[in-house]
């Protein structure tokens, strides 16, 4: 591993410091791009921090986040499931009627990827949400058409938050609207950010909610712990989202709004996906001091153990589908589902995983 420019003037005037930083870019080292048992790795890539599945079941679309080391240019991915090619998703531009808020501007500095989701509007066209920090926060409205090879990406609106909430991930809402996640209050996305009042348990966001009807506002009675990835149930009553630093998933009722439910989960939850047998599928980490560690440090490859879970919405009963411990990816954020397999992304490092559906780590299950 090539050590940064940076880093080694850094370095350069006492032999002790360099031993240090040596040690330090020794512990940053990809693990090995090794199969286990019941996984698979895709290496060599930027880290998918959010995944959707494409409506023709070919194609898995992809958010970059910048990773723990802030190596990584935020943007929208596109991946090929018959060859595992990975390619970068360009948006035009062509602003339409009907798509996020009236007058909201194409965005100045491009679409800066974190949480996305995939759905069909009610006219049959696909729409992918993209919660955008480049140079403001907006929630990105754009289209997917089919294309000769794979898809178009064409931007077609957008809803901007005036405040100072920043976004984490986004739903969309049967009525053509959405819910998103502000996972933090904040004048700013750049480091240093406040990590004891971040990660202490204590609220830090809340959830969101736009519609045609109803301009961006704030959900209340949904003040939560680091509110993480969402998803909405399939007939637009409840939210169910991510409270990362509890270690829960919180059901939120949209009608009444009142939290009606929370699920020890056993690890830190990061984004959430639908499984084809109804489940809420979650991905993410079980040690915060790992994870403030590599983030204080800047370790792009954290060794953080891995955990991937199917919630029961009905019954509240959880099972965990895959469990590795560190060494196999750099934690954990999303797991989606790919006919009989899970495909699970991750915020840091150079990979995805692929694991079976089903749950075939069994030592694994609570």
């Amino acid at each position: 591993m090539t050590m940064p420019l940076h880093r080694m003037r850094r370095c350069a005037p006492l032999a002790l410091i360099l031993l240090a930083c040596t040690a330090q870019a020794h512990a940053d080292q990809a693990p090995a791009c090794e199969a286990g048992p019941d996984y698979r790795p895709l290496c060599g890539i930027a880290p998918p921090e959010d995944l959707e599945l494409s409506a023709d079941g070919q194609y898995l679309f992809m958010s970059v986040t910048p990773g723990l080391a802030g190596q990584h240019r935020p943007r929208l991915r596109v991946m090929q499931l018959a060859s595992d090619s990975v390619a970068d998703l360009e948006v035009s531009y062509a602003a339409q009627a009907g798509w996020g808020e009236a007058g909201c501007a194409v965005p100045e500095q491009g679409i800066g990827a974190h949480g996305i989701h995939l759905s069909e509007r009610s006219d049959g066209r696909q729409q992918l949400l993209v919660v955008n920090h480049a140079g403001r926060e907006a929630i990105e409205l754009i289209e997917l058409l089919p294309a000769e090879q794979g898809w178009q990406a064409v931007w077609r609106g957008c809803v901007e938050n005036p405040g100072q909430g920043k976004f984490n991930d986004v739903a969309a809402t049967p009525d053509g609207g959405f819910v998103a996640t502000v996972m933090f209050v904040s004048e700013s996305m750049h480091p240093p950010l406040p990590l004891e009042q971040l990660l202490d348990g204590r609220d830090t966001g809340y959830l969101m909610h736009w519609s045609a009807t109803q301009p961006l506002r704030k959900l209340e009675g949904s003040d939560a712990p680091f509110p993480n990835g969402v998803q909405v149930s399939a007939d637009g009553q409840n939210a169910w989202f991510a409270s990362w630093t509890a270690n829960q998933l919180w059901r939120y009722e949209l009608e009444t709004g009142a939290i009606t439910a929370k699920v020890d989960t056993g690890y830190m939850v990061d984004n959430l996906n639908w499984a084809s047998d109804g489940r809420l599928l979650g991905a993410g980490v079980p040690d915060a001091e790992a994870f403030i560690r590599c983030f204080e440090q800047h370790i792009e490859h954290c060794p953080m153990a891995v955990r991937v879970s199917a919630l029961d919405t009905d019954s509240l009963e959880q099972q965990m589908l895959f469990s590795a411990e560190p060494g196999v990816m750099s934690g954990a954020s999303v797991a989606t589902q790919v006919g009989d397999e899970l495909y699970v992304g991750t915020f840091t490092g150079d990979r995805l995983l692929r694991v079976a559906a089903d749950g075939g780590n069994h030592d694994a299950q609570d």
